[in-house]
């Protein structure tokens, strides 16, 4: 029996989620067996003070580590009991060297593979990696394995040494087409630069009498999942490198519409994609071209919505074309298992 940590955020944040949804995963697999930490922010301390010297005093950031120094030693101890621990977090944030000390924390494990988890493998953001390097700050070579939910996102590669493309078991949540009440569209959280697009959508919605909801503040899971299941629409508000929304408002039948084609780069079906290119979208994406294209969509797809049928095939179509999005990849799930039974991560 493989025992494996799983150490996201308390945060609820799109982290929280793919720790929890790897976690049931797990559940399903032979030989193992996870636990999930909202402790991350142990890893924070760990950072000298040089590393935060332009965000704290000395003082302030000295007492911050000095009141936690008795629950993070203990922490870290208790991490070395596990066969593997799995950070989940952001990109780039993960990779800051003023975030976390990964560094530190993969020479405290002894050994202990230190596997990262997210929406996306760096290598298939290059743009994120020259970021990275640009400003000094660590690349995947922290992490000794590294496990995405998809394949693609400013270009698409095939899995191989050292990350796995193991999906999103977003299935462990429940989440599932539902009837709506009436017709409802979600905009999301606001977004600073892409202020045009947002107001199209407005003033679209409200030419056409639909209602609507604009997401603002904060959220728990059941809170914003209620919203979700209630929605026949769902309005991006800027590139998405994965976009959990997409696939929890997919899950519940609603219609997701964009004005770019590359603002869903995970979603892309190309076998070759462009960086922050176009691409081909399956059917459950609306795609519209400004305010006036944008009506005419809304008029049609309000028409052709049915209230309860609809947001089945919504579904069907989001299960034919991103299948690993909600029941997850097994077969590279079993693979990266079976790496860290072997011991060959």
């Amino acid at each position: 029996m493989k025992n494996i940590a799983i150490v996201t955020k308390p945060n609820y944040s799109s982290p929280r989620i793919l720790a929890n949804c790897l976690h049931s995963f797990l559940s399903q697999a032979e030989g193992v067996k996870s636990e999930v930490f909202y402790e991350l922010f142990v890893f924070k301390r760990l950072l000298s003070y040089a590393k935060v010297a332009k965000n704290y005093n000395y003082i302030t950031w000295k007492g911050y580590q000095l009141i936690h120094y008795i629950q993070d030693q203990l922490f870290l101890r208790k991490l070395k009991k596990y066969d593997a621990v799995i950070i989940v977090e952001c990109s780039p944030k993960a990779f800051l060297s003023d975030s976390f000390d990964f560094v530190k924390l993969r020479k405290k494990l002894e050994g202990i593979p230190l596997i990262f988890h997210e929406v996306y493998y760096l290598g298939n953001a290059p743009t994120m990696v020259s970021y990275l390097n640009d400003g000094g700050h660590h690349q995947e070579d922290i992490f000794d394995w590294h496990l995405s939910v998809s394949e693609v996102t400013e270009i698409r590669s095939e899995p191989k040494a050292p990350w796995s493309q193991v999906g999103l078991y977003l299935k462990s949540t429940g989440l599932a087409p539902v009837s709506k009440k009436e017709h409802l569209a979600i905009i999301d959280f606001y977004r600073e630069g892409y202020e045009k697009e947002r107001n199209e959508q407005i003033k679209a919605l409200e030419a056409v009498g639909i209602p609507y909801i604009e997401l603002s503040g904060s959220y728990t899971f059941d809170e914003i999942r209620e919203i979700y299941k209630k929605a026949t629409f769902y309005f991006l508000q800027f590139p998405e490198s994965f976009g959990l929304p997409i696939a929890e408002c997919m899950s519940c039948g609603a219609y997701v519409f964009t004005p770019d084609t590359s603002w869903g780069m995970a979603w892309r079906l190309d076998d070759e994609v462009e960086i922050h290119g176009p691409g081909k979208l399956a059917d459950c994406f609306v795609v519209y071209d400004g305010q006036e294209g944008l009506q005419e969509k809304l008029r049609q797809y309000k028409l052709e919505y049915d209230l309860e049928k609809t947001p089945q095939k919504v579904f069907e179509i989001f299960m034919e074309n991103y299948s690993d999005y909600y029941n997850g990849n097994k077969a590279e799930l079993n693979y990266f298992l079976e790496k860290l039974k072997s011991g060959t991560l």
